[in-house]
């Protein structure tokens, strides 16, 4: 008697487990956001952004595709992300090696082509 319980709860375990299972899996799957704005991205993410940018430009110093890049975390005022992106990893304590690359891409984009970049983000 008493194992015909234990077999009967194993199975209503097995059945529960298989039912969610199947209910999560072909009734309601986990779908991706499709529309997610960056600019929505915590400073902590952003600031990594920023940094993945600095990484890039230090082997292929595009002052115009920085600034590209970086307008899809704030389209209208790319450096001031960058200053803020330093102060944040100085506060959190960024390697100093992390923060000269953010420095360096603050420091490396061209006034002039960041007028002109400007000038056509206005445009568009």
């Amino acid at each position: 008697m008493k194992s015909r319980r234990v077999a009967f709860f194993v199975l209503t375990i097995i059945l529960g487990i298989a039912t969610g299972l199947a209910f999560g899996w072909l009734v309601m799957p986990p779908r991706a956001p499709v529309a997610a704005a960056m600019d929505k991205l915590r400073v902590d993410y952003q600031t990594d952004l920023v940094l993945m940018v600095a990484e890039f430009f230090q082997s292929n110093p595009d002052s115009l595709l920085a600034l590209n890049q970086l307008s899809k975390l704030t389209p209208h005022d790319p450096l001031t992300l960058i200053g803020s992106s330093l102060a944040y990893g100085a506060e959190i304590g960024y390697q100093q090696q992390d923060l000269l690359l953010m420095e360096n891409l603050l420091m490396g984009i061209d006034p002039e082509v960041y007028q002109q970049w400007l000038e056509e983000s206005e445009t568009n």
